[in-house]
Protein backbone atom coordinates (compact mmCIF):
# COMPACT_ATOMS: atom_id res chain seq x y z
CA UNK A 1 0.00 0.00 0.00
CA UNK A 2 1.35 3.38 -0.93
CA UNK A 3 -0.87 5.32 1.45
CA UNK A 4 -1.09 4.45 5.13
CA UNK A 5 -4.33 3.14 6.57
CA UNK A 6 -4.23 6.02 9.05
CA UNK A 7 -4.44 8.41 6.10
CA UNK A 8 -7.33 6.43 4.54
CA UNK A 9 -9.34 6.47 7.77
CA UNK A 10 -7.96 9.76 9.14
CA UNK A 11 -10.67 10.79 11.59
CA UNK A 12 -10.67 7.35 13.22
CA UNK A 13 -7.23 7.91 14.70
CA UNK A 14 -7.91 11.40 16.07
CA UNK A 15 -9.52 10.12 19.27
CA UNK A 16 -7.30 7.20 20.20
CA UNK A 17 -4.29 6.55 18.01
CA UNK A 18 -3.30 3.39 19.88
CA UNK A 19 -6.69 1.75 19.30
CA UNK A 20 -6.86 2.89 15.69
CA UNK A 21 -3.32 1.59 15.09
CA UNK A 22 -4.33 -1.81 16.50
CA UNK A 23 -7.20 -1.92 14.00
CA UNK A 24 -4.90 -0.79 11.17
CA UNK A 25 -2.43 -3.56 12.03
CA UNK A 26 -5.22 -6.13 11.87
CA UNK A 27 -6.26 -4.83 8.45
CA UNK A 28 -2.64 -4.80 7.23
CA UNK A 29 -2.07 -8.31 8.55
CA UNK A 30 -5.10 -9.51 6.57
CA UNK A 31 -4.41 -7.38 3.49
CA UNK A 32 -5.11 -9.38 0.36
CA UNK A 33 -2.74 -9.42 -2.59
CA UNK A 34 -3.69 -7.41 -5.62
CA UNK A 35 -6.02 -4.50 -6.14
CA UNK A 36 -8.95 -4.69 -3.75
CA UNK A 37 -11.01 -2.49 -1.45
CA UNK A 38 -7.98 -1.01 0.34
CA UNK A 39 -6.41 0.18 -2.89
CA UNK A 40 -9.83 1.33 -4.09
CA UNK A 41 -10.16 3.30 -0.82
CA UNK A 42 -6.78 4.90 -1.50
CA UNK A 43 -8.00 5.92 -4.97
CA UNK A 44 -11.14 7.43 -3.47
CA UNK A 45 -9.01 9.35 -1.00
CA UNK A 46 -6.87 10.73 -3.79
CA UNK A 47 -9.91 11.81 -5.77
CA UNK A 48 -11.42 13.51 -2.74
CA UNK A 49 -8.64 16.10 -2.87
CA UNK A 50 -9.97 17.10 -6.32
CA UNK A 51 -13.31 18.16 -4.79
CA UNK A 52 -15.30 15.85 -7.05
CA UNK A 53 -18.89 14.94 -6.36
CA UNK A 54 -19.18 11.75 -4.35
CA UNK A 55 -20.85 9.72 -7.11
CA UNK A 56 -18.25 10.82 -9.69
CA UNK A 57 -15.44 10.01 -7.25
CA UNK A 58 -16.72 6.48 -6.62
CA UNK A 59 -17.32 5.87 -10.31
CA UNK A 60 -13.92 7.28 -11.34
CA UNK A 61 -12.10 5.19 -8.80
CA UNK A 62 -14.00 2.13 -9.98
CA UNK A 63 -13.20 2.77 -13.64
CA UNK A 64 -9.51 2.91 -12.76
CA UNK A 65 -9.78 -0.16 -10.54
CA UNK A 66 -11.61 -2.14 -13.20
CA UNK A 67 -8.63 -1.70 -15.52
CA UNK A 68 -6.66 -3.64 -12.91
CA UNK A 69 -9.16 -6.48 -12.91
CA UNK A 70 -11.32 -5.38 -9.99
CA UNK A 71 -14.99 -6.20 -10.42
CA UNK A 72 -17.87 -4.71 -8.48
CA UNK A 73 -18.45 -8.08 -6.80
CA UNK A 74 -14.82 -8.40 -5.77
CA UNK A 75 -14.81 -4.81 -4.52
CA UNK A 76 -17.86 -5.40 -2.34
CA UNK A 77 -16.59 -8.80 -1.23
CA UNK A 78 -13.21 -7.39 -0.16
CA UNK A 79 -14.80 -4.34 1.54
CA UNK A 80 -16.99 -6.72 3.54
CA UNK A 81 -13.95 -8.90 4.27
CA UNK A 82 -12.09 -5.92 5.78
CA UNK A 83 -15.22 -4.93 7.67
CA UNK A 84 -15.25 -8.41 9.20
CA UNK A 85 -11.57 -8.04 10.09
CA UNK A 86 -12.43 -4.87 12.02
CA UNK A 87 -15.40 -6.54 13.72
CA UNK A 88 -13.20 -9.51 14.74
CA UNK A 89 -10.62 -7.08 16.11
CA UNK A 90 -13.32 -5.56 18.32
CA UNK A 91 -14.26 -9.01 19.62
CA UNK A 92 -10.62 -9.74 20.44
CA UNK A 93 -10.31 -6.35 22.13
CA UNK A 94 -13.39 -7.00 24.25
CA UNK A 95 -12.03 -10.41 25.25
CA UNK A 96 -8.69 -8.89 26.25
CA UNK A 97 -10.48 -6.09 28.11
CA UNK A 98 -12.54 -8.60 30.07
CA UNK A 99 -9.39 -10.54 30.93
CA UNK A 100 -7.76 -7.33 32.15
CA UNK A 101 -10.77 -6.60 34.33
CA UNK A 102 -10.72 -10.12 35.74
CA UNK A 103 -6.99 -10.16 36.36
CA UNK A 104 -6.59 -6.60 37.57
CA UNK A 105 -9.75 -5.49 39.29
CA UNK A 106 -11.08 -8.80 40.64
CA UNK A 107 -7.77 -9.64 42.31
CA UNK A 108 -7.57 -6.21 43.89
CA UNK A 109 -11.18 -6.43 45.07
CA UNK A 110 -10.40 -9.80 46.63
CA UNK A 111 -7.34 -8.28 48.30
CA UNK A 112 -9.55 -5.54 49.80
CA UNK A 113 -12.02 -8.11 51.09
CA UNK A 114 -9.25 -10.08 52.83
CA UNK A 115 -7.73 -6.93 54.29
CA UNK A 116 -11.05 -5.76 55.70
CA UNK A 117 -11.55 -9.16 57.34
CA UNK A 118 -8.08 -8.86 58.83
CA UNK A 119 -8.93 -5.37 60.07
CA UNK A 120 -12.06 -6.66 61.83
CA UNK A 121 -10.08 -9.43 63.53
CA UNK A 122 -7.28 -7.08 64.60
CA UNK A 123 -9.73 -4.56 66.08
CA UNK A 124 -10.93 -7.26 68.47
CA UNK A 125 -7.38 -7.79 69.75
CA UNK A 126 -5.66 -5.76 72.42
CA UNK A 127 -4.37 -2.21 71.95
CA UNK A 128 -0.93 -3.58 71.04
CA UNK A 129 -2.29 -4.52 67.60
CA UNK A 130 -3.66 -1.01 66.87
CA UNK A 131 -0.58 -0.18 64.75
CA UNK A 132 -1.30 -3.16 62.46
CA UNK A 133 -4.92 -2.09 62.03
CA UNK A 134 -3.91 1.40 60.87
CA UNK A 135 -1.37 -0.15 58.49
CA UNK A 136 -4.04 -2.34 56.89
CA UNK A 137 -6.48 0.60 56.60
CA UNK A 138 -3.85 2.54 54.68
CA UNK A 139 -3.16 -0.44 52.38
CA UNK A 140 -6.88 -0.89 51.68
CA UNK A 141 -7.13 2.77 50.71
CA UNK A 142 -4.14 2.45 48.38
CA UNK A 143 -5.64 -0.62 46.73
CA UNK A 144 -8.98 1.13 46.29
CA UNK A 145 -7.15 3.98 44.56
CA UNK A 146 -5.49 1.42 42.29
CA UNK A 147 -8.90 -0.06 41.50
CA UNK A 148 -10.29 3.38 40.75
CA UNK A 149 -7.29 4.19 38.51
CA UNK A 150 -7.46 0.80 36.77
CA UNK A 151 -11.21 1.12 36.13
CA UNK A 152 -10.73 4.65 34.80
CA UNK A 153 -7.94 3.56 32.44
CA UNK A 154 -9.94 0.58 31.22
CA UNK A 155 -13.00 2.78 30.55
CA UNK A 156 -10.85 5.35 28.74
CA UNK A 157 -9.22 2.65 26.62
CA UNK A 158 -12.61 1.15 25.81
CA UNK A 159 -14.07 4.54 24.89
CA UNK A 160 -11.11 5.30 22.63
CA UNK A 161 -11.37 1.93 20.92
CA UNK A 162 -15.14 2.26 20.48
CA UNK A 163 -14.66 5.68 18.89
CA UNK A 164 -12.00 4.42 16.48
CA UNK A 165 -14.07 1.30 15.77
CA UNK A 166 -17.19 3.36 14.97
CA UNK A 167 -15.30 5.82 12.74
CA UNK A 168 -13.68 3.03 10.72
CA UNK A 169 -16.97 1.15 10.39
CA UNK A 170 -18.67 4.37 9.28
CA UNK A 171 -16.08 4.73 6.52
CA UNK A 172 -16.41 1.15 5.37
CA UNK A 173 -20.23 1.10 5.65
CA UNK A 174 -20.43 4.38 3.76
CA UNK A 175 -18.13 3.02 1.07
CA UNK A 176 -20.15 -0.18 0.79
CA UNK A 177 -23.36 1.82 0.49
CA UNK A 178 -21.83 4.16 -2.10
CA UNK A 179 -20.32 1.27 -4.07
CA UNK A 180 -23.69 -0.44 -4.13
CA UNK A 181 -25.35 2.82 -5.19
CA UNK A 182 -22.83 4.26 -7.64
CA UNK A 183 -20.82 1.39 -9.04
CA UNK A 184 -22.43 -0.87 -11.58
Amino acid sequence: MKKSLAALFADASEQDKRSANAIYKAIEKNNMDGFDYIEYRASLDGLEALNMEEAIRYQSAYVTASTMGLTRDKLLKTAKFYRNVVVKEKAQFEQALELQKTKGVAKLENDIKKLKEAIKTKKEQIKKLQADIEKHDTKATEIQEKIDNTDEKIRATQAGFENAYEKILEHIDSDISNIETYVS
